[in-house]
């Protein structure tokens, strides 16, 4: 694993806008970084497509243990939500995709850092703008990238329209619109969600964007959720954390709407229990032998005592918020960020260093995505410091 300096294409901005992504630069500072690439030996790949396909495994079996075994009202669900989680994982609702996130620098066993399993960005950048990068810059079939995911998700949204049209998904209607929401006007939420429209179009489904904001309810069919068009949504693929949608004033309301199959949400509601931090801890009581997992524990005293780095990071914190790294020996964070997460539940997990290049002073993240259960590509965020965040930047990689 190395970083390179490569040349930017000429007018690239416009070749990365025409592919839908907006969000390119932020200020002045470009989030997708056209002079940089990672590059991999092939066996660095099979070692994070490894770990990933373990890494996923585990923990759809550390939330069977936590559903079977009564403990949800400790990961911090109330009783709303613990009848969605458990009717949603013993109906066997599919999900889409989810991205875990590594640190791994070509040596050892890739360590899984969080499972990004609800609202994941940097889909697009993903699937289509950095392999767009790769054939324009290196020409077909000279190198490679760890990159199956458009075919994965059209494969996926195929598989789901297969589903609603054998009446297999519960709702009401065999023929139901697929609804995409998010917030809006947002460019990286409504380019990722424009993504997942495009990608549910070629599979052959009909699809109608609605901002989250213009989502009303009816109480027809004892209690159904329509659009702006007061269209009944059966089938609601939301780039909208379920926590939020369950806080909000309707939160109940959806609560019946799903138990009475009047709608189906994608991601299902037991993949807010997959992307709560706090499964990692489970994930080490069962595997603690896995070379792929951190310990992970709901407080920091063992790494004091035992003299030892960690990291303290919200349960259900995003986009590297409130996140803070305590070296050996620190009473107090060495390295955090602010955010909006500070009121929630704690996790402590074991440090554990990034691909750091020396040069550039730059730290690296693979983000892995699982699509329909499998894994399928990568992605990289680069930083300037050790937590990893929103301003943190997308660069290309290749393998030979």
């Amino acid at each position: 694993m190395e970083r390179c300096l490569v040349p930017s294409r000429p007018n690239w901005q416009a070749r990365v806008e025409a592919e839908g992504m907006l969000w390119h630069t932020a200020g002045d500072v470009p989030y997708w970084s056209e002079g940089v690439v990672y590059r991999f030996t092939e066996a660095e790949i099979e070692a994070i497509h490894d770990a990933t396909e373990a890494c996923h495994q585990m923990a759809l079996a550390a939330v069977g243990a936590i559903i079977a075994g009564g403990e949800l009202p400790s990961y911090g669900y109330d009783a709303e939500a613990i009848r969605l989680i458990e009717h949603s994982w013993l109906t066997n609702e599919r999900d889409i995709y989810g991205r875990i996130d590594f640190a791994y620098d070509g040596s050892g066993a890739p360590k899984m850092l969080e499972y990004n399993a609800d609202t994941p960005t940097s889909l697009l950048e993903g699937a289509v703008v950095q392999w767009t990068w790769l054939t324009d810059t290196a020409g077909p079939g000279a190198t490679n990238q760890y990159n199956d995911m458009h075919r994965a998700l059209v494969e996926r949204m195929r598989a789901l329209k297969a589903e609603r049209d054998a009446g297999l998904l519960g709702v009401r209607q065999r023929q139901a619109v697929l609804h995409v929401s998010c917030v809006f006007p947002h460019d990286e939420d409504t380019g990722t969600v424009a993504y997942i429209e495009s990608v549910a179009r070629e599979a052959g489904l009909e699809v109608s964007f609605v901002p989250i904001d213009q989502i009303g309810f009816s109480e027809a069919e004892g209690g159904t959720f329509v659009d702006q068009d007061d269209v009944p949504i059966r089938l609601l693929f939301k780039l909208y954390p379920w926590d939020w949608l369950l806080a909000d004033d309707y939160g109940p309301r959806l609560v019946d709407a799903v138990l009475k199959n009047n709608i189906r949400l994608f991601e299902p509601a037991w993949k807010m229990l997959l992307a709560n931090k706090l499964l990692m801890v489970k994930m080490r009581e069962l595997y603690p032998d896995s070379p792929y997992l951190l310990d992970t524990r709901r407080g920091e005293e063992a790494f004091r005592a035992a003299g030892q780095a960690f990291v303290r990071k919200p349960a259900l914190g995003r986009e590297g918020q409130n996140v803070s790294v305590f070296r050996v020996g620190d009473a107090s964070a060495a390295e955090q960020t602010e955010g909006n997460y500070g009121d929630n539940v704690f996790v402590y997990q074991a440090f554990a260093s990034l691909f750091h290049d020396d040069d550039s002073g730059t730290y690296a993240l693979i983000g892995s995505w699982v699509i329909g259960g499998e894994a399928q590509g990568m992605g990289i965020r680069e930083s300037d410091h050790a937590i990893t965040d929103d301003r943190s930047r997308f660069v290309p990689h290749q393998f030979a």
